[in-house]
């Protein structure tokens, strides 16, 4: 009898014990279970170099035709999913600037197939000025806008997006950000004004370099997202499709990390382009070469590869909020009809302000305020500001002294890139910054000094905006 009742009870607890193995509730549940990987990160990506004849080229404002592939273009989707299943997008690519247009096209259909808000969705473009024209809000002197190109380049996107998504894996995040110089200011101050396209050693340069470390399940294992901020204009007048010295960046990080995949984005540098010391005159120069440019990347690429080697990275393991804010920004007293025409009828044909003028006649643009926006995430102690068009580099650090965690990083050329953002001092100074920008951008008139703190209130509103969520889930318990 007692030896019965013993067999009894040791196979109901042996019972017990293989319930508890194969219920993934109760393994949820265990001791030990919160120790799982606090992230789940998919990656995607495709090579989106335009065939030949597909597209033109865009970033100066003359015409450019591409001759042959230098390097391929890349587009990359990065989704990120925290424990709650809070999930977000950042696809990169090797383009000018998204239109606005396109980018809530993505976000609508991205939202409608997956769930995800446009909140929680960033584009970040690499500013490369070898690749091809897909905004067609800027002066089609600046690149006139294949539009089958820019359809198939959608499509693609939606596709890396899906497969991103598909390929989530249990990883784990770390942040960082070394401070890293490539390059130099491009105005130089003069008794006259601003000396435009002239070296200054002492101008403001953004040397915050974010790193963003992922280790993955899955291959690619290793994801390293880093930013930089200073301008991609260094390949000189060659005619083929390249990415620049972000390119050159990402493939020596990739040939340097086994089993890795490296992103790019950048930063506030508009007003800032790589530079090399030139032995012959013992001085720097703007780089303007492939090698040049190369270099530059090469070098980003060494600094980088040597901070995650020795320096201090904080786990991200915190969940993930998001927050947008749209406004305006103030743009200046624009020209009357008349001097339009003046411009449009007597100007140099090869010349991108005549075609300004003539777009502006064909195209009548009026509008005194630009549209913005400011787009913020949260993942742990990390805040991330993304920030639309060319903002230059005294606003990455303003922008960061805006967040209220212990780590910032901010993205520019993000979303819609409706025209260089500057500060006030900068506006007021003129240059091509400041000032004549708007014409490569299609804009009526220049930005209102004013602008500046329209600029900051946008980015305290998204900030803020993480703060009220975070407040309403605890509200709710989530």
């Amino acid at each position: 009898m007692v030896y019965n009742r013993f067999r009894e009870v040791s196979f109901l607890l042996y019972l017990l014990i293989i319930l508890i193995g194969a219920s993934p509730l109760l393994r949820a549940t265990a001791p030990g279970a919160d120790k799982a990987p606090p992230w789940r990160v998919g990656y995607a990506e495709a090579d989106i170099t335009p065939a030949p004849g597909q597209a033109m080229m865009s970033g100066f404002g003359r015409e450019r035709h591409a001759k042959g592939t230098l390097s391929p273009l890349r587009a990359q989707a990065l989704a990120l999913e925290d424990r709650t299943g809070n999930t977000a997008l950042l696809i990169t690519a090797d383009v000018l600037g998204f239109g606005g247009v396109s980018v809530d096209a993505l976000r609508h259909k991205l939202k409608k197939a997956h769930g995800i808000p446009p909140e929680a969705i960033i584009f970040a473009a690499s500013h490369t000025h070898w690749g091809p024209a897909i905004n067609y809000r800027m002066n089609m002197a600046i690149g006139s806008v294949d539009i089958w190109y820019l359809g198939r380049l959608e499509e693609t996107i939606l596709k890396l997006a899906a497969e991103a998504l598909a390929k989530r894996s249990p990883a784990e995040i770390v942040y960082g950000a070394c401070e890293v110089q490539i390059g130099m200011n491009r105005r130089r101050p003069d008794a006259g004004g601003v000396i435009q396209w002239g070296v200054n050693p002492e101008g403001s340069y953004d040397k915050h370099t974010p790193v963003l470390s992922i280790t993955r399940h899955d291959s690619p294992r290793r994801l390293v997202l880093i930013g930089h901020a200073c301008h991609p204009t260094s390949m000189g007048p060659i005619e083929k499709w390249s990415p620049g010295y972000p390119g050159a960046m990402r493939e020596k990080v990739e040939a340097s990390l086994k089993d890795c995949r490296a992103l790019f984005v950048m930063g506030c540098g508009s007003d800032a382009k790589v530079v090399y010391q030139d032995a012959d005159r013992s001085e720097y120069v703007f780089a303007n070469a492939p090698a040049q440019s190369r270099a530059g990347g090469i070098k980003l690429a060494d600094a980088v590869l040597r901070y995650l080697e020795t320096g201090n990275l904080v786990p991200l393991s915190g969940g993930f909020r998001a927050s947008l804010a749209r406004g305006a920004l103030s743009l200046q007293t624009g020209r009357n009809r008349k001097k339009i025409e003046e411009m449009a009828f007597d100007g140099d044909p090869r010349d991108y302000v005549t075609w300004w003028a003539r777009q502006m006649l064909a195209y009548p643009n009026d509008i005194d305020r630009q549209r913005y926006e400011v787009q913020a995430w949260r993942l742990g102690t990390l805040t991330l500001v993304a920030l639309e068009g060319e903002v230059v580099s005294d606003l990455g650090p303003i922008t960061r002294s805006l967040t209220s965690t212990e780590s910032a990083m901010v993205i520019g050329y993000a979303n819609s890139c409706p025209g260089y953002i500057a500060t006030a001092q900068i506006i007021r100074q003129g240059g091509y910054e400041g000032d004549t920008s708007h014409l490569a951008y299609f804009l009526p008139a220049p930005f209102d000094p004013k602008a500046e703190q329209e600029f900051v209130e946008l980015v305290q509103q998204a900030v803020e905006g993480l703060v009220t969520t975070e407040r309403v889930e605890a509200e709710r318990g989530e």
